[in-house]
């Protein structure tokens, strides 16, 4: 975009493109943290196989490591490119924004779960691995208040303007 059209252009469509450029980061967010879901999956398995042996009585915790992470992984590739696709005015809207508040919920509660569990992640997987964890989980609750925030500011303006994609 030329100086000249940035220049021109109403604070509505200013606004509307702000908020559509936080849809699409936010979005990006939510894809690379699916894969960071599934790192910390590999990582949380290994951990137990470590620490409590390689046992037959670790498989139920092993599944549930495992099913609840391509949950995770699903939800937040589909909520991201979702959001991605939204922002960038293409195809049609989806009702994505309730699995965004959703995500925001769950982080929260994983945020406060891993608060908790500090002390004894620290002993079990040393000191980089919970800061990494909680820093990245801290993020992901942004990412996701960012996400649900700018797609329902730029669907009301989008609705103030007429405009309707």
């Amino acid at each position: 975009m030329t100086k000249d059209q940035l220049t021109t252009q109403s604070p509505e469509d200013i606004r509307l493109q702000k908020y559509r450029c936080s849809l699409i980061s936010s979005g990006g967010a939510m894809v690379l943290f699916s894969l960071w879901t599934v790192l910390r999956s590999l990582v949380q398995i290994d951990a137990q196989l470590n620490y409590r042996g390689n046992s037959e009585a670790l498989m139920p915790l092993v599944t549930t490591i495992v099913v609840v992470g391509i949950i995770d992984l699903v939800l937040k590739l589909y909520v991201g490119l979702s959001a991605r696709l939204e922002g960038l005015a293409r195809g049609k809207k989806r009702p994505y924004l309730v699995l965004g508040i959703i995500i925001a919920g769950i982080s929260l509660l994983s945020l406060v779960f891993i608060l908790l569990e500090l002390p004894t992640d620290i002993r079990m997987y040393g000191v980089l691995t919970p800061i990494i964890t909680l820093v990245v989980e801290i993020t992901v609750l942004y990412a996701a208040m960012d996400l649900v925030i700018s797609a329902t500011k730029m669907r009301r303006l989008e609705e103030e303007m007429g405009r309707v994609y």
